[in-house]
């Protein structure tokens, strides 16, 4: 007797398609890829077309049964894995984001303090492609990039708010990817009551968040690591940080006893909120300068001003893999200039959030930035995002961000 999870080889003849489009079988490559821990399947890695934005079961190209996936017919990415299921029927939407947001949570049961920021949902590493959840105390938000997870939002939200008292789900769903598939760029409160602006405590140190209006979803959560090295480090330094955005950096390094701390950033909105983070945590010492950060290290160049410790931390400068070759020399040219600021012995954290720029590619891009100057430098340590944004060994691109200590050594 067949077995009930298994379709036939397709050398032998196929069924009739289902008509809900329930099942997608992969190629044979594809079934390699998937082995290996492929996360996306292009229409091409497939056998026959899928039928829509929906909840499938995935078959190999032997017909033994894989796992999940989220199909899509509006992006060149038609299908997403999504982890494996039990035998059976397959889940309806609130069985199995009930399954996978649960489950998340659970491994974040640590960082869900009344005033903790966290990244609930990342992705693929949750099982959830498509979907980013972070959250900042009493405020949750997501961002949504695969079609059957907005059509889904009404098993996610309801579920969210019961099981973490959320007082307010904001959709911050203004990123370009979203028109890749046919989805609106937009901003909307999606439960509850309209928060502004939220307050986040990491290790004792205050951080302003504005859910609506700040970068990505409001913070970068993905940089606890590198503010506690800085703080670590800071102690009667001078410090300068590049990118700033709000001063997340020069509040730790502050708080880590600095002597001084430089913001630099375009953004005059984000200083503001960087001096009231410091007034609001009761710390001295932050300067800060709205400047392009190229044309303020050009009008470093010809002077003699040093510091301690810098922190470069710029926007992704790959968004795709076309991008690459602009963005290493952007890099290149960036940590040049930061190193001919150090002091003897001082400190460089500079770090790459760019996921097509790998860690192999970033380290080769530090030693030609430190090619022929008249000091080495040293690798001291290599730093990631945080435990609640996992990396997948199978999946290289998940480590978006890099972050490397380099040390000036006279």
């Amino acid at each position: 007797m067949q077995r009930r999870d298994r379709i036939p080889h397709p050398q032998q003849p196929r069924p009739a398609p289902i008509p809900d489009g329930s099942v997608v079988q992969l190629n044979a490559r594809a079934t390699s890829l998937w082995r290996r821990g492929q996360a996306w399947y292009y229409a091409d890695d497939l056998v026959g077309p899928v039928a829509g934005a929906a909840l499938v079961r995935v078959y190999d190209f032997e017909g033994r049964a894989c796992g999940l996936g989220f199909t899509s017919v509006t992006s060149k990415l038609a299908l997403r894995a999504c982890g494996t299921w039990r035998e059976g029927p397959l889940p309806d939407r609130i069985e199995f984001f009930a399954a996978r947001l649960l489950a998340a949570i659970e491994r974040r049961a640590g960082q869900l303090g009344p005033e903790d920021g966290a990244r609930l949902v990342h992705g693929e590493a949750d099982d959830l492609p498509g979907l980013v959840i972070d959250r900042y105390g009493p405020v949750l938000v997501l961002q949504t990039t695969a079609p059957f997870v907005e059509a889904s939002l009404d098993a996610i939200v309801p579920l969210l708010v019961d099981r973490l008292g959320a007082e307010a789900v904001v959709a911050r769903n203004d990123v370009a990817v979203r028109k890749l598939e046919g989805l609106p760029q937009e901003v909307r409160l999606l439960h509850g009551k309209r928060i502004e602006q939220v307050v986040i405590v990491e290790d004792g140190l205050r951080h302003l968040v504005e859910p609506f209006t700040g970068h990505k979803t409001g913070f970068y959560l993905d940089q606890r690591p590198a503010r506690a090295l800085v703080r670590e480090l800071a102690k009667g330094k001078r410090v300068l940080d590049l990118f700033s955005y709000q001063g997340g950096f020069s509040l730790s390094a502050l708080k880590g006893g600095a002597q001084s701390a430089l913001a630099i950033d375009q953004s005059e909105r984000a200083l503001q909120l960087a001096q009231q983070g410091a007034e609001q945590n009761g710390l001295t010492g932050l300067q800060t300068e709205r400047a392009n950060v190229f044309d303020f290290l050009r009008g470093l160049r010809e002077g003699d001003r040093q510091f301690d410790l810098i922190v470069l931390d710029p926007p992704a400068f790959a968004k795709s893999k076309r991008e690459l070759g602009g963005a290493l020399r952007g890099y290149r040219d960036l940590n040049r200039q930061a190193l001919r600021l150090l002091a003897p012995y001082g400190w460089l954290v500079t770090c790459s959030c760019s996921h097509h720029m790998s860690l192999p590619a970033f380290e080769d891009t530090a030693r030609q930035s430190a090619a022929g100057l008249p000091f080495k430098v040293a690798l001291h340590q290599r730093l990631g995002a945080g435990s609640d944004h996992p990396v997948w060994l199978s999946m290289p691109e998940s480590e978006y961000l890099k972050t490397l200590l380099l040390r000036r050594m006279d």
